[in-house]
């Protein structure tokens, strides 16, 4: 087998459920530490092989991401049948300048609070700076990686695809980017989270009940008949669709269209049962058909549609 054969380009096997990036459908976040990643990234020289690992972040080729205290892992899905294991470690932040960093964060709640709703304040670098290990990676020494496919480069594309991807989740929440140096959201709060809230004051004395329960109540209404006419929605799941999409949903497909979907066929169902009609837990070929309470079975398979379930 010739060396140009052997190492020719294979395309990836298809993830199905795998993280994809969200910026080919809305467009890269234009923040300030966004732009900083990015320049990190570029620093490393990738050439072709970035282009190639943003493919791999937007067609779901990485099926597994985790982010812990100075290291993130994850599986990145190639060629080969088995995944790639890719590890990238960061220098984290000594534990005396830990120290001193945190309770300078703490000095400033407003920072603390910033983080917390996914903002960046430029003064926490120079706080990181003063502890003793830069926020953004600026040396080769400030993080190494490793991955187990055969490309001899380093970074390869498919730790580029988790650099791309990890980039974006600092996008939307910087306090990742804080724990990648080994600063938790718990150590930041301390244990403001855990503290007891003031004693309420005392209570005040209770207004008697009034003697006559008509004055109280009102005159009793006459029971209604019915509810009257339902009116119908137009939008399927309002809430779902009010909250937005999901900020950690990283599935193929949005997770609030599914869940509009599935809310259109309950909605469909329930104005049927509303309407005086049978419920219908079965297939057309094997059906369970509830009327009140009988209960007719009809086909001899019992199977059942795990559609609600």
């Amino acid at each position: 087998m010739s060396k140009k054969k052997r190492y020719a380009l294979r395309a990836p096997l298809t993830v199905r459920g795998g993280i994809r990036s969200q910026h080919a459908h809305s467009g890269p976040l234009r923040v300030w530490w966004s732009r900083r990643w990015t320049e990190v990234i570029e620093r490393f020289r990738l050439g072709a092989r970035l282009g190639r690992g943003r493919n791999y972040a937007v067609s779901g080729q990485v099926s597994q991401l985790e982010i812990a205290s100075g290291m993130i892992t994850a599986r990145v899905q190639g060629a080969n049948k088995e995944p790639y294991a890719s590890t990238i470690r960061f220098r984290t932040v000594p534990e005396d300048g830990k120290t001193r960093l945190i309770e300078a964060l703490r000095a400033r709640p407003m920072l603390v609070a910033r983080l917390l709703v996914g903002e960046l304040p430029l003064e926490v670098e120079g706080f990181f700076r003063a502890a003793g290990c830069p926020l953004f990676p600026q040396r080769e020494n400030d993080l190494s990686s490793r991955c187990s496919c055969p490309d001899y480069a380093n970074p390869c594309k498919h730790l580029a695809a988790v650099y791309y991807l990890l980039g974006e989740a600092i996008t939307k929440n910087p306090l990742l980017l804080l724990a990648v140096r080994g600063v938790s959201r718990a150590e930041l709060l301390g244990d403001a989270a855990m503290r007891e809230p003031p004693p309420a004051g005392p209570a005040l004395p209770a207004e008697p009940d009034p003697a006559d329960l008509t004055a109280f109540y009102g005159t009793p209404q006459p029971p209604f008949e019915d509810f009257g006419t339902a009116v119908k929605t137009l939008t399927h799941a309002p809430l779902i669709c009010r909250l937005g999409p999901l900020p950690f949903w990283r599935g193929q497909e949005r997770f609030s269209d599914t869940l509009e979907h599935l809310y259109a066929r309950a909605a469909a169902r329930g104005w049927a049962v509303w309407a005086g009609e049978p419920l219908d837990l079965r297939r057309e070929d094997e059906k369970v058909i509830i009327t009140g309470a009988n209960l007719h079975l009809k086909g001899r398979r019992m199977r059942v549609d795990t559609t609600f379930s």
